[in-house]
């Protein structure tokens, strides 16, 4: 997922290696993403035309590599963002990352990242009530599993909300398109 934040990062514009490490690091819970992860996604952006890199002057006079997303990037990171699987259904990050996209994304393709979180979700319960029957889990197991379970509640409390905004959102759009 890596590559799709980066590539992400450079749609607000031209960017240093520097900021997309920051960028990118914020988003996975850190300072910033090592050298080592950064420049050689970088590198195979550039090679695969998906990012075009510049050399511009610095403020002590050297020379910067500032990068900047292509149509093809653009292309790429809309497929790749429109790829969501049951793997990715199940992973919080890849799905709070398409969330966070929809805007780039045709509604279709909402309803089906919806729809497959939610059939994970669903499927999570099940099991979490499973093992809660089976076990009878006691103590900090039981403490840790009704938060496992409250998390997992909230989470579709929250899809629900998120379905109703998409919905009025919609709407609202509508509403405004027919009063022009």
């Amino acid at each position: 997922m890596t590559d799709l934040v980066l590539l992400t990062a450079l749609l607000r514009g031209p960017a240093y290696g520097y900021a997309l490490k920051r960028t990118a690091g914020l988003i996975f819970g850190q300072s910033r993403l090592h050298n080592n992860v950064v420049y050689p996604l970088l590198k195979k952006f550039v090679e695969a035309e998906w990012v075009e890199q510049s050399s511009v002057p610095g403020d002590r006079g050297q020379q910067r590599k500032q990068y900047r997303i292509t149509a093809a990037g653009r292309q790429y990171l809309l497929e790749q963002m429109a790829t969501f699987d049951e793997r990715d259904a199940g992973n919080d990050g890849a799905f709070l990352f398409r969330v966070a996209m929809f805007d780039l994304l045709p509604g279709e393709k909402r309803k089906e990242i919806i729809a497959a979180r939610k059939a994970y979700l669903a499927l999570r319960i099940e099991e979490l009530s499973a093992l809660e029957k089976s076990q009878r889990p006691t103590s900090f197991p039981g403490f840790v599993l009704n938060r496992v379970q409250a998390l997992v509640k909230d989470e579709m409390e929250w899809i629900a909300k998120l379905e109703n905004r998409k919905s009025s959102n919609s709407q609202t759009r509508r509403e405004n398109h027919a009063n022009r």
